[in-house]
């Protein structure tokens, strides 16, 4: 019991932060100092805590693992990037945003780490209920409708969740993952959980929430979203469909995910094509990234799915990088305008803006040397290798038309003049040069380390 205490201490650390901070803003009236004093406090915690646990680890309901430690740092990242970013706004009440941030973040730790339905359930639910928050702040006509349409789709999706679960316990007699059956019930379970999580993954034809919502939603809020609940979705169905379905099931499995991600990749970069408002093209470009992420079910067991989760682990990395940043860059806009037209001349009055924004454009395009290329390359490679070469080819046609609408963005910046002021925050401009720049240094290092990264999930037999 002491040892499981230890690993689930980082995560508890940042839900105590997260708690003292609410009930100090009910003392004092000034709260933005405490709010950071936290942030950082939380984060400091959580990495001296992580650093010390140095084995593997695993009770039934939680497996420690590398990759979910490589998660668990992402998430706190991106949380960190978020937190700077919105240092200098005039939020109402800043201490219930970051102790939201810090309590969603604590969940999404214990979330990647958990192997248990039950656990998965409240540990992903508690997430969800402070993001369904967080879209709504600050208070607003159009953050409070995005927030709306969050809480209905995820209460819907959530409650067919329940009905995977419940099915498999029927047909198992545990609510442990890694046990199988082959009654039909086992697999309603498996569809139901399949549909459940392919809304919180954003996959066609379960994606349209997403859309209003990451629109809706600020983009400090719309980057969190958009990212790390994404990437906790895609770790817990990587928990459930590849590490536990019947493998006599596995081509079905197969099927239906080389069905879906191939609908989700191309109406993602296709709808894309003719968005005008550079924010919802993100949204849309989002949606045809978990077109991307789920390409790692389609690789069967036995056909090179260790190289299929090195590079999801990649592609995570570079996810979260750029997608992030893009939606972060976009708050420069979000008062007076996200449409491309907004955008022109960014070049000239945002320089350092404009470069790194142009970075991160590159990377979701796929433009070598960037962190996108190398996420996009070994996944591809890893279809290859499991003899779906022709779906690797529709992945790469996918990717290719997301050029056009990444590059149309980056020429408004550049050769197109506006008249419109575009006003500033220099912690903006700071954070997204920051991810701009880890994008390009670990995509120029990524290949020299990825030996570090093979069979990183450390549960391949």
């Amino acid at each position: 019991m002491s040892l499981l205490i230890n690993y689930l201490l980082p995560a508890f650390v940042l839900f105590a932060f997260g708690i003292v901070e609410i009930f100090w803003s009910f003392l004092t009236k000034e709260n933005r100092h405490f709010s950071y004093i936290a942030i950082l406090g939380g984060i400091l915690a959580f990495i001296l805590l992580l650093l010390n646990i140095d084995e593997h680890y695993s009770n039934g309901v939680f497996i420690f693992d590398s990759a979910g430690t490589i998660l668990s740092l992402l998430f706190v990242f991106l949380m960190v990037v978020i937190a700077f970013s919105t240092f200098r706004f005039n939020y109402s009440h800043p201490e219930i945003f970051y102790s939201l941030l810090l309590i969603s973040t604590g969940s999404m730790v214990l979330a990647v780490y958990s192997s248990n339905l039950i656990s998965i359930f409240v540990t992903f639910e508690a997430s969800s209920m402070a993001t369904y928050i967080l879209a709504s702040y600050p208070k607003s006509r159009k953050t409070l409708e995005a927030s709306m349409k969050f809480f209905v789709i995820g209460a819907l999706s959530s409650s067919i969740i329940i009905f995977g679960i419940s099915f498999y316990y029927i047909s198992t007699s545990t609510f442990s993952l890694g046990y199988t059956s082959g009654s039909s019930l086992y697999l309603l379970s498996l569809i139901f959980l399949m549909v459940g999580f392919g809304f919180k993954l954003s996959l066609f034809p379960f994606h349209s929430w997403a859309i209003d919502t990451y629109t809706g939603s600020r983009s400090p809020v719309s980057a969190l979203l958009s990212t790390s609940s994404k990437l906790m979705a895609l770790a817990i169905m990587i928990r459930i469909f590849i590490f536990t379905f019947d493998k006599g099931l596995s081509g079905y499995v197969q099927l239906f995910f080389i069905i879906i991600s191939i609908f989700t990749m191309t109406y993602g970069n296709v709808t894309a094509l003719v968005q005008r408002d550079v924010k919802r093209m993100l949204a849309y470009s989002s949606v045809a990234n978990a077109g991307y992420l789920s390409l790692v079910f389609t690789i069967l067991p036995g056909s090179g799915p260790e190289l299929a989760l090195a590079a999801i682990i990649i592609f995570s990395i570079a996810y979260i990088l750029m997608k992030g940043g893009s939606f972060i860059a976009m708050e420069n806009f979000e008062d007076k305008g996200t449409r491309i037209e907004d955008l022109s001349g960014l070049g000239k009055k945002r320089p350092l803006l404009a470069l790194s924004f142009t970075i991160l454009l590159f990377s979701l395009a796929g433009i070598p040397p960037t962190m996108g290329f190398m996420g996009k390359y070994f996944l591809f490679l890893s279809l290859i290798e499991g003899n779906l070469w022709w779906l690797a080819i529709i992945a790469v046609l996918n990717s290719a038309i997301s050029v056009y609408y990444y590059f149309r963005v980056v020429m408004y910046m550049y050769w197109k003049n506006s008249d419109k002021q575009i006003s500033g925050n220099a912690y903006i401009d700071y954070a997204v040069f920051s991810l701009s720049i880890l994008t390009l240094v670990l995509g120029i290092l990524i290949p020299v380390i990825i030996g570090s990264f093979y069979n990183i999930w450390g549960m391949i037999p």
